[in-house]
């Protein structure tokens, strides 16, 4: 059985030492997909726009109708501004769905790339390096990490292009409807993102934590299936079984903690969704009233 620390190298406290070498690192290894990414970069600005313009349209043909109460109604009008709104929802819903179906094979290919080569890193490390580390761990480099990176490439490079565009452009265009309400969104705004990265500052440690802690408890698990027949001849279930108690409830307090806080990032952000669209609704009715 493996010998040594449990976990990522016994230290649980271990982070990036150079976040923008690994970054650096990071986008040089995705050079051979660049093709792809781009594609999908562009299809997701380009969502994003169509997403922008059209509540614009919504805007017009409810304004539309609203005159065809009060007199005649101008079907062809109406009839002109639903197909253009019927083409945007469906073009920007394509090309979003384009766009994810993009990104999903940059981060299967690429994740499967990282298993391999780490496949054959594995074939060359001495056998030191195995009494040092446990194999539980080891695996978890190779199944959990992995699979989370491949998870946030899927989910964040795409999706940061796409809210920049929608934040710039959403800007804009309120400052294009109304001064008031753009004013009374940016400044709530700038609140939540406040209180959005004091969140994320008190939870990135209980999210380090969880791999690690999972990490270790994979390693135990491992160690003890392996040598399952060492541990029942020196009577060592008990203690086998007070070690899984005690690293399962660790992975269960960071999961809840990191959870947690995730969870009031979420309901920040929704506070501030609805706050939105009450500042939206008064400021509509001001101009409504002028």
């Amino acid at each position: 059985m493996p010998r040594g620390p449990m976990g990522r190298g016994g230290n649980p406290s271990d982070k990036a030492k150079d976040f923008k070498g690994a970054m650096k690192r990071l986008f040089s290894e995705l050079k051979p997909f660049k093709i792809l990414i781009c594609i999908a970069l562009v299809l997701s600005i380009l969502g994003s726009i169509m997403s922008i313009i059209a509540p614009n349209q919504l805007s017009n043909l409810t304004d539309t109708i609203s005159e065809g109460l009060m007199g005649p109604m101008n079907m062809d009008a109406i009839k002109k501004i639903a197909l253009i709104l019927a083409s945007l929802y469906i073009l920007s819903a394509l090309f979003t769905f384009i766009e994810s179906i993009c990104m999903t094979d940059v981060a299967n290919k690429f994740a499967k790339s990282l298993r391999s080569r780490i496949s054959i890193k594995i074939n060359k490390l001495p056998l030191r390096y195995f009494d040092k580390n446990s194999i539980g761990d080891t695996l978890s480099r190779v199944t959990n990490d992995v699979d989370t990176i491949a998870q946030s490439m899927n989910q964040s490079i795409a999706t940061l292009v796409s809210s920049i565009t929608l934040f710039l452009g959403t800007i804009l265009m309120m400052f294009v409807t109304n001064w008031i309400m753009a004013l009374t969104a940016i400044f709530s705004s700038l609140i939540g993102f406040v209180l959005m990265f004091v969140i994320l500052g008190k939870s990135q440690k209980y999210f380090v934590s969880r791999q690690e802690e999972l990490g270790n408890l994979n390693g135990h698990i491992e160690e003890v299936y392996s040598g399952l027949n060492v541990v029942k001849v020196y009577n060592g279930k008990k203690h086998a079984d007070e070690k899984f108690d005690d690293l399962n409830k660790k992975v269960y307090e960071a999961n809840r903690k990191s959870q947690f806080l995730s969870g009031l990032m979420r309901a920040n952000n929704e506070f501030y969704r609805k706050l939105w669209i009450c500042c939206s609704m008064y400021s509509r009715s001001i101009t409504y009233n002028e």
